[in-house]
């Protein structure tokens, strides 16, 4: 029997492929989703803050109404929509859906027309199913200000390029691997726009979720992590940066607090970042770690040993939610209603909280290649480019599945990214230097 699929997975699975998708966020994929399935007559198109939500825990019974009143599967262009995609990119879907086992017999010609179909059952289930949600706290008001992102999207999709994206093999619950790229995808990289990136997200990043973000606030993020990068703690920290970055703009996982963050009040943690992610219906925490290390192999051996540090992680039986997370932090965070509302959320239940704690890994690494990207186009130096980083990802997933069952980290979910640097050792150091002084 085929395995059924939901909304959330197939926003996923088509994510880095979209034919006319101007950036890899999930929410322009479920924009253009929505727009092809009603044959573009879905009107008003929902707010980003909502698509985010229905890419996150699934398409809401309004909208899938709507979508089918608006047309139906035999008149929608979905099935064309999605013919348009790659023939290499078809072909890595056949791949996930055959190994997910939603179809043994599925391949590069029948995906889009399979894909469309997945599309209109999710719309048809949630269309159908009862008005009366099991809702977890927290309320409507509380939801906005605790799940809204604070990493600004204007300026990432100038920044990166998403070169691949997959999974690895090892774990056995939710995980993707990234593989992005600096645009323009040429050597040497060049670190303006990323900059330009990390800059307007230090003021979140490094004080707290929803303050304002004046000159003077900004002036006093630097200051706390210029103190917090004399401390000793970190030695990455442009890599703590973009994986809070990261997590926020592509998984949607929201930061309750990072470590440079909590500096200030004298304390430490064990992860650079605790974070919440919603997830087909449940949510997850999420232990943020990261490592720039000029070396691929070595950059993911150093964060495996730092994410075996981690409390949870020595312990003999399984550590609780409410247990990693402080929860006087997150009341001087987000004051004592807010934050008895997010412990409230990750006590622990049968279905909606996710028992065992899972990771959010940043790696950067130096770029080497053995191709030519000097004597050929400026477009074939792209793509010989991303071709060396589709090397580089292979390489990540077959180290992480070994290092991930010695471990035994089946269980946990992994979201992972790397990002190339032209000298990542030197080249973050610099940045830093350059954003925040010495």
């Amino acid at each position: 029997m085929a395995k059924e699929t939901n909304f959330t997975y197939l926003i996923d699975l088509v994510n880095p492929y979209l034919p006319d998708a101007e950036n890899t966020s999930v929410e322009e994929t479920v924009r253009l989703i929505i727009k092809q399935s009603s044959n573009n007559r879905f009107a008003p198109m929902p707010s980003s803050s909502t698509l985010n939500a229905y890419a996150s825990g699934g398409i809401s019974r309004t909208a899938a109404k709507k979508i089918l009143k608006l047309t139906n599967k035999e008149t929608s262009s979905l099935e064309e929509y999605f013919s348009k995609i790659g023939a290499d990119q078809l072909t890595a879907i056949a791949n996930k859906l055959k190994k997910r086992g939603v179809s043994k017999n599925v391949y590069r010609g029948k995906v889009p027309a399979l894909l469309a179909k997945l599309f209109y059952d999710t719309f048809d289930r949630a269309a159908n199913r009862k008005n009366k949600r099991k809702q977890k706290i927290p309320t409507k008001s509380e939801d906005k200000d605790i799940f809204t992102k604070t990493v600004s999207d204007e300026t990432f999709s100038t920044v990166f390029r998403q070169v691949n994206a997959s999974e690895i093999d090892a774990v056995r619950n939710r995980n993707a691997i990234h593989a992005f790229v600096l645009k323009p995808e040429l050597l040497p990289f060049s670190y303006t726009n990323l900059k330009n990136l990390v800059t307007s997200n230090i003021t979140s990043y490094a004080i707290a979720r929803g303050v304002s973000k004046t000159d003077v606030i900004g002036l006093q993020a630097a200051n706390l992590l210029r103190k917090y990068a004399k401390s000793g703690i970190p030695n990455n920290l442009l890599g703590e940066l973009l994986a809070y970055i990261f997590l926020e703009h592509e998984d949607n996982a929201l930061k309750l607090y990072t470590r440079a963050e909590i500096l200030k009040a004298n304390r430490t943690i064990d992860s650079e970042g605790i974070y919440l992610k919603r997830d087909q219906g449940k949510t997850q925490l999420i232990l943020g770690a990261s490592q720039l290390n000029n070396n691929l192999e070595n950059a993911i051996n150093n964060v495996v040993k730092k994410i075996a540090t981690f409390d949870n992680n020595r312990s003999n039986e399984t550590v609780l939610a409410t247990d990693i997370v402080d929860s006087s932090i997150l009341q001087t965070q987000f004051g004592e209603d807010k934050s008895n509302a997010i412990i409230k959320l990750m006590a622990p239940t049968e279905t909606d909280f996710e028992d065992i704690a899972s990771y959010g890994i940043f790696i950067g690494y130096k770029f080497t290649t053995k191709l030519d990207l000097d004597d050929c186009t400026l477009e074939e130096a792209k793509e010989k480019c991303r071709q060396a980083i589709n090397c580089d990802l292979e390489q990540a997933i077959s180290r992480l599945n070994i290092v991930i069952q010695q471990h035994h980290w089946q269980k946990s979910s992994f979201y992972v990214y790397l990002l190339p640097f032209t000298n990542a050792e030197q080249d973050s150091h610099a940045i830093m230097k350059d954003l925040i002084g010495e």
